[in-house]
């Protein structure tokens, strides 16, 4: 990060080289972002599963009629020129 004009002497400041200052092997003082592997997804219970899916099946059902609603309208704005 803030490698300017005293990064170099910062072993004079410290007293520490680096490896010291910031951990031992090469690793640093915090832990990773995020962890090393996925969390599993857990399964949902058939009964959910189909809920969840009609739910959808309902949603983009709605989402087609308002896109056809849209096209008919256009349509109609292009026959009327």
């Amino acid at each position: 990060m803030f490698r300017g004009r005293g990064y170099r002497w910062w072993f004079r400041a410290t007293g520490l080289p680096g490896w010291m200052r910031f951990g031992y092997m090469g690793y640093p003082p915090f832990p990773p972002a995020w962890p090393p592997f996925h969390p599993g997804y857990y399964e949902l219970p058939p009964e959910e599963e189909l809920q969840m899916l009609e739910e959808e099946k309902q949603f983009l059902e709605q989402e087609l009629d308002e896109i056809n609603r849209r096209i008919e309208e256009i349509k109609r704005e292009i026959n009327r020129r």
